[in-house]
């Protein structure tokens, strides 16, 4: 009953938010305006760490979908959530698996306190209204399947607009 409940005020959070005013500056210094993608396609933020395994298997499964829907305006916002120590390593993991989204760092859990960040992975995918469309605590192996599923949904809704 405890995990309905902390699973029910999650939801109702993140129903009512307009994520579209988050602002990121990418590991590569480029300054990211979610209301400007959501104007062209559908955005999946990510939340996740160096730390977190599942997190780390879910950034592939990202890249995938990433290469599969870019042509129809879908984009990725990795936001890191490793403190400050670790921030170095990002830019070099994020190299070394070729993840070609965007990748924002919060060291200081800034992007996190906005969303109401309790653990990691977290995806949220916002339509092009900025409205939230599907969303996922947690990773696990085949997830990916209902993630795509969601962005599919988006971007045939969107056609038919």
């Amino acid at each position: 009953m405890k995990l309905l409940l902390s699973l029910f005020f999650f939801v109702t959070l993140l129903s009512g938010q307009d994520y579209r005013t988050l602002a990121v500056e990418t590991i590569g210094g480029e300054e990211i305006s979610i209301e400007e993608l959501t104007a062209r396609g559908p955005v999946l933020i990510n939340f996740w760490a160096l730390w977190c395994e599942p997190c780390k298997i879910e950034m592939k499964q990202l890249q995938s979908l990433f290469e599969k829907y870019r042509e129809r305006h879908f984009s990725i916002v990795a936001v890191n959530q490793d403190n400050q120590k670790s921030v170095a390593k990002v830019a070099s993991y994020v190299s070394s698996q070729q993840f070609t989204f965007y990748v924002a760092l919060d060291p200081g859990g800034e992007i996190a306190q906005q969303f109401n960040l309790q653990n990691i992975p977290l995806s949220i995918l916002l339509d092009r209204n900025g409205k939230v469309a599907y969303k996922a605590l947690g990773y696990k192996p085949g997830d990916e399947k209902k993630l795509e599923e969601a962005i599919l949904e988006t971007l045939t809704v969107e056609n038919v607009q």
